[in-house]
C-alpha cells in the first residue's frame, strides 16, 4: 500500500492510492484538488477553533463532521480521529476534551499538509 505511516499508529496517514484515484492520477488535478482541501480545512479549522472557544456545541458537530468527511474521501485520514471525537461530544451535547482535540487536529493537518507537499514534489521529480 502506498501511504505514509504515522509513528504511533497502524493506520496510514495518506492512502496515496485513494488519493490518486480520486484524481484519475492526474497530478495537476491532484495540487487543484489538495490546494482547495486545505484552504477549506484552513477556514474549517478557525471555525472549529472559534466555536471550541464560545462553546457551540451546534457548530463543532457541522465543521467537525463536514472536514472528517472531506478527509476521509480524499484518503487524508490522520485528521479524522480528533475530529471525530469533537462531533460525537458535540452530539451528545458537550464539548468534554474538545480543546484537546483541537490541538490534536491542528498537529494532524499540519502532518497531512507537509506529506502531500513531499508527495507532489516527488511527482514532480519522476
Amino acid at each position: 500500500m502506498n501511504s505514509t505511516e504515522p509513528s504511533s499508529d497502524s493506520a496510514p496517514l495518506i492512502d496515496f492510492e485513494q488519493l490518486q484515484s480520486a484524481c484519475d492520477g492526474d497530478a495537476a488535478l491532484l495540487r487543484e484538488l489538495m490546494d482547495m482541501y486545505f484552504g477549506q480545512a484552513d477556514q474549517i479549522m478557525l471555525g472549529l477553533h472559534k466555536a471550541v472557544a464560545t462553546g457551540a456545541v451546534a457548530d463543532v458537530d457541522h465543521l467537525a463532521h463536514k472536514l472528517a468527511g472531506s478527509s476521509l474521501a480524499c484518503g487524508l485520514s490522520a485528521i479524522v480521529p480528533s475530529l471525530r471525537r469533537m462531533e460525537h461530544g458535540a452530539k451528545a451535547g458537550h464539548l468534554n476534551g474538545a480543546e484537546a482535540s483541537m490541538t490534536e487536529a491542528v498537529k494532524a493537518l499540519e502532518l497531512l499538509r507537509s506529506a502531500v507537499q513531499d508527495h507532489l514534489r516527488q511527482q514532480q521529480g519522476t
